[in-house]
């Protein structure tokens, strides 16, 4: 078994003392000289035509120095895979909380009252609601006359609601129902559920005296950031500078761009730096939250409760835009065959319909959570129709090694099974409840790490600290200091020698790393750049010293030749 030094320990957070001593730089911090501040107006209609827009009167008003409105940013989108969120409405708002104007003042408080002297005169329009209903033919439209929208995989049109529609399946569903002996359906719903972090999005936003796009937001994903800034707004990247700053929380939510857009427009009008923080009413009202979802699953079963035929639908509730989502439609549906489970005749259906609610984004495993809750709870019905323990249902049916999963998926050193009896194990799921109000369940689920692009750079100076240069933010998981620690471990020196430095968009060629690959992915560029820095320092000695390459190691802050440490330097 292998044994470490530093990896596995506990050690301080570099950024810790900064956090617990309030001195960490958050987006919201950031003060530049002459900076001043935005507001937005937001729809108070789920869908309405805007008729006339007068902001002749907050124009007016002391201390307000730009107002923008859709006319200003006509024809231009913004999104993270679909380009379809204007960055203000132009002559349609789709949901309570669109953005229709935005003001620039010299503090909060007169940007608010700017706010409330913007005239809007709406008209308002059907809406619909139920994503169910908006699948219909003949259903209200939420974008009228078939747009075509750019995307970064080629243009996307929605066919009516219906932005994007796509099956996974294995076996021949019709044999399977015809060969299992029960059959089973049932339907759930899951509601919105807002991510919960505790800063809402902030930013800044200069123009250098170069004329490039200086940016400081608490967006987990700078290069998509830039990409984004960079569609929308018809620059090159190189234009647009995404700097460091600290992130209050995230859980999938703080990858749009939200607001930097307006903040741009804004300091350009008003040759000042802008800053735009959203309020908690905003967030809950425009934010990004996790999509509602209705989930059909019908199973065919064996008499001895062998899963069999199984045929999912999933229909996300995507709200009036898709921008806020890192792809058209959520792989996590793929889930709702039950990826944990061996069925031989499976297919899913997955559907991501636009309404007139606020649109989502992502949020932990998209997409993922709403068909494992599906499923599970399909699961727990089967086994309760069916007179047989859940525990005993979910091991007879869990994917083993070799098998080929729901979803085409052949993994290998599955622990399906494992799990299952350790957690059966750990809560005495055999023996009689503690109490007469206490609940026990059990549930299983199954999730690949997330994959990404990685870039990193390990450098050593005369004095054997080294440097950690990352791209990836700090979104409070620790993935800077599993980095250092894992630079540390594979040059043998401690890990308060390693200093994590997070580089801005100039620092590197690109970086796509967020989420839950971070500490995963970006660590295994970490280790990749230290073997590197070893390599280097290997072949030196090696030269210097006469030393064989093959026996040189690095420990304890010290290289010397295997079996030989007194010998070392």
């Amino acid at each position: 078994m292998t044994t470490y030094a530093v990896v596995g320990r506990p050690v301080t957070r570099q950024e810790g003392p900064d956090k617990v001593s309030g001195t960490f730089l958050y987006s919201a911090d950031v003060a530049l000289p002459g900076m001043i501040w935005g507001k937005v107006l937001r729809s108070p209609f789920p869908h309405a035509r805007i008729v006339n827009i007068d902001a002749t009167r907050a124009l007016g008003l002391a201390g307000v120095r730009a107002v923008i409105t859709g006319k200003d940013t006509a024809g231009m989108r913004v999104g993270r895979m679909v380009r379809d969120v204007p960055l203000l409405a132009e002559d349609t708002v789709r949901f309570v909380g669109e953005k229709v104007a935005a003001v620039a003042a010299v503090d909060p408080d007169t940007a608010e009252e700017a706010l409330t002297r913007i005239d809007v005169e709406y008209e308002p329009l059907p809406a619909i609601f139920d994503p169910l209903e908006a699948m219909e033919p003949g259903a209200t439209l939420v974008h009228e006359g078939s747009p075509i929208f750019a995307s970064a995989s080629g243009p996307i049109q929605p066919h009516g609601n219906i932005l994007h529609h796509a099956t996974w399946s294995a076996g021949d569903l019709a044999q399977g129902f015809r060969e299992s002996d029960l059959i089973f359906e049932h339907t759930f719903t899951t509601t919105w559920v807002h991510q919960g972090y505790m800063e809402p999005y902030a930013c800044v936003v200069a123009i250098d005296a170069a004329g490039r796009m200086q940016v400081w937001a608490n967006n987990k994903v700078p290069y998509t950031l830039r990409k984004q800034l960079a569609d929308a707004l018809g620059f090159s990247e190189d234009q647009i500078v995404v700097n460091p700053c600290g992130i209050g929380g995230d859980f999938g939510g703080k990858s749009p761009a939200m607001n930097v857009p307006l903040a741009y427009f804004l300091s350009l009008r008003s040759g000042r730096p802008v800053k735009m923080i959203m309020s908690y009413t905003e967030e809950l009202m425009a934010g990004n939250p996790r999509h509602p979802a209705v989930v059909t699953i019908k199973t065919g079963v064996k008499r001895d409760g062998t899963f069999w035929a199984r045929h999912s639908t999933v229909v996300y509730n995507g709200g009036a835009y898709s921008g806020f989502r890192g792809r058209p439609g959520l792989a996590g549906s793929r889930d709702a065959a039950g990826g944990q489970y061996h069925i031989p005749h499976v297919q899913v259906d997955s559907y991501m319909v636009y309404t007139n609610n606020v649109p989502c984004g992502s949020y932990r495993a998209p997409g993922q959570p709403q068909v494992v809750f599906a499923v599970e709870s399909h699961t727990d019905m089967i086994a309760h129709a069916m007179g047989i323990d859940p525990y005993a249902l979910r091991l007879r049916n869990v994917l083993q090694d070799g098998q080929v999963c729901a979803t085409g998926g052949r993994y290998k050193h599955i622990r399906g099974e494992a799990t299952l009896r350790a957690a059966v194990e750990a809560a005495n799921w055999g023996a009689p409840k503690s109490g007469p109000y206490v609940g026990r369940g059990i549930s299983l689920g199954q999730r690949p790490q997330g994959q990404s692009v990685y870039s990193v750079t390990v450098s050593m100076d005369e004095h054997a600290r080294a440097t950690f240069y990352t791209l990836v933010p700090e979104t409070g998981t620790g993935a800077h200091t599993v980095g250092r620690q894992v630079v540390a471990e594979d040059l043998g020196i401690p890990v308060e020698d390693v200093t994590a430095v997070q580089m801005d968009t100039d620092g590197g060629p690109t970086d796509a790393g967020a989420g839950s690959g971070s500490s995963v992915g970006g660590t295994h560029a970490a280790l990749g750049a230290a073997q590197g820095v070893r390599q280097q320092l290997t072949f030196l000695a090696a030269e210097f010293y006469g030393w064989p390459e093959e026996r040189i190691v690095f420990r304890r802050g010290r290289v010397f030749v295997e079996g030989d440490p007194d010998q070392g330097v």
